[in-house]
């Protein structure tokens, strides 16, 4: 009996042993995965970091002004063109030629779909026999 419980208990703690290796492998392997994400963050964070700096470098105003002198026509401020929001006019109602010519013609009006007919209870043409 004192050799069963040998046996017993010397399974046990193998299998201790290898429940306890099986979790620290786990867990190394959770911490390498968490170490890489960590590093990709860090990498990311990075990249943010210079292209933040690029878009501060690119709008510098001497350079804006610069590109602005050589590509546009563009004609200095004067005090007379600053006025109040107030002053300036109401904008006028949006004017679609297209649609005025279209209902000069009489084909502005909406047409009937299918769907419209059906709606509506009419039959086609050719669908009562």
């Amino acid at each position: 009996m004192l050799k069963f419980l040998h046996v017993v208990a010397i399974g046990a703690l193998v299998s201790s042993a290898v429940y306890a290796y099986s979790i620290k492998y786990e867990t190394t392997l959770e911490a390498e995965k968490l170490q890489k994400l960590k590093g990709m963050a860090q990498r990311e964070r990075d990249l943010i970091a210079v292209l933040k700096a690029e878009w501060q470098f690119l709008n510098r105003p001497d350079r804006l002004q610069a590109l602005a002198d050589r590509h546009l026509d563009l004609q200095p401020l004067s005090v007379t063109q600053i006025v109040r929001a107030a002053d300036i006019p109401e904008r006028g109602p949006k004017v679609d030629a297209i649609g005025r010519k279209l209902e000069d013609l009489g084909l502005g009006l909406p047409t009937e779909t299918p769907k419209d007919r059906k709606a509506s209870g009419a039959t086609t043409p050719g669908a009562a026999r």
